[in-house]
């Protein structure tokens, strides 16, 4: 009987402790036909770029992360994590062009996280001790802003002179999802 409480306990904590599913924020893809680039070269450019913003705190590495399961390939992203914003760029190969897109993800983090790990009313007392503000979302939508800028002047640097057509004001914005949702 004791084996089994500890059992339970064991499994109690590790659930408790676990890391929350990241919140997607918003994403972006375009594809330049006919067009190759070293994917390490296009990354330290894009590094370069968004450390000349002046971001306070802003990390920046590159990451591989799985295309399917744990024991599968990998592809080489860049992350950017600055306060609880991620940021997983990628350029990769794909038929005859070069595939570009990112994913820009929250994560609940610390007390917040602990927090909303409480059976039934969680995620109320998340609501209370850390409300959305403007604050919250301006720092959101300008962290966003200036990566999407950031990939956009890479991308432009590179492909210019080589027959690469620019974007339309349409093809260069992201898709946002409901930024602040519970």
């Amino acid at each position: 009987m004791l084996i089994l409480f500890i059992i339970l306990l064991f499994l109690f904590i590790i659930t408790f402790l676990k890391k929350g599913t990241p919140t997607l924020n918003a994403n972006w893809n375009t594809l330049l036909d006919n067009f190759a680039y070293s994917t390490q070269d296009f990354y330290k450019l894009l590094a370069i770029e968004l450390e000349s913003k002046g971001i306070k705190e802003i990390k920046i590495e590159e990451k591989s992360i799985s295309i399917g399961n744990a024991l599968g390939a990998k592809r080489l992203y860049l992350r950017v994590k600055w306060k609880n914003y991620t940021y997983d760029c990628c350029m990769a190969p794909f038929g005859n062009g070069t595939f570009i897109s990112w994913w820009m993800f929250t994560e609940k983090t610390g007390m917040e996280l602990l927090l909303s790990k409480i059976p039934f009313v969680g995620n109320y007392f998340v609501r209370v001790f850390f409300p959305i503000t403007y604050y919250s979302m301006h720092s959101a939508s300008m962290f966003r802003t200036y990566a999407q800028a950031s990939v956009l002047k890479v991308i432009d640097d590179i492909t210019q002179n080589k027959g690469i057509r620019a974007f339309s004001e349409a093809e260069k914005k992201p898709i946002l999802n409901d930024i602040f949702k519970s």
